[in-house]
């Protein structure tokens, strides 16, 4: 689950809101988003703290690197600034700001960064959330992203989360129409709580079309494994 994510599920908790800061170290495989890999498939440490307020203020921000090759990679930083709020029992809500800034693990795959607006709602096991970049990716090109979640706990310390999301893009400059597709991605993950450490397993995909890195064309499906540590 990605640091966006996390507020919006936070809120839906039967204890009364409290100011903390909290933070996690993060392993994975490979450090993949929206049907994409943004470590060209080699594995990455993520270092991420955030601030939640008992107004319903929450801060996040994290950063990455690629730990897979020889000299490790700085990839990038991504942090965010929103506002939960519990509607009534069953019912939140949240809307924030984020930007993500990512540079390219090889010289043949292009930067990630980019400006979003977003808006979400949480019921019971099930949340969804809208996102809308003026910048994504390249200057005047903007987008729209789509995502729904489900997270079941089917024993003690076992999670398994389901999610879809949907991108199209809302205006694009001609020379940055190559490319710029309307697609899908979708996620299915299982994780295990063992104190504050966390194992998990994720299968995803996407499409139309392959990923582009170190070279070549990789298929969109992927099963990735990771570990975290909360504090």
């Amino acid at each position: 689950m990605g640091a966006l994510a996390a507020p919006l599920i936070l809120c839906l908790a039967a204890t009364p809101a409290r100011a903390q800061v909290s933070g996690s170290v993060d392993v994975e495989s490979d450090y993949r988003l929206r049907g994409y890999s943004l470590s060209a498939g080699q594995p990455v440490a993520t270092a991420q703290i955030g601030y939640d307020d008992d107004s319903g203020v929450y801060l996040n921000l994290s950063a990455t690197g690629e730990i897979g090759r020889d000299d490790p990679l700085f990839l990038g930083v991504q942090g965010n600034i929103g506002y939960a709020r519990r509607l009534n029992q069953t019912l939140s809500i949240d809307g924030g700001i984020a930007r993500s800034q990512y540079r390219s693990p090889d010289r043949e795959s292009r930067s990630h960064n980019y400006t979003e607006v977003y808006l979400g709602l949480a019921s019971g096991p099930f949340s969804a959330r809208v996102y809308y970049s003026p910048d994504y990716e390249q200057a005047y090109v903007s987008s729209l992203y789509a995502e729904v979640e489900a997270t079941f706990r089917p024993a003690t310390n076992w999670r398994v989360n389901g999610h879809l999301g949907s991108q199209i893009y809302l205006a694009t400059p001609t020379q940055y129409l190559g490319g710029r597709a309307s697609r899908y991605d979708w996620r299915l993950s299982v994780a295990r709580k063992l104190g504050s450490f966390d194992l998990h397993a994720a299968l995803s995909g996407g499409g139309p079309g392959k990923d582009y890195y170190s070279g070549s064309f990789h298929g969109k499906a992927a099963l990735t494994a990771g570990a975290s540590w909360s504090f």
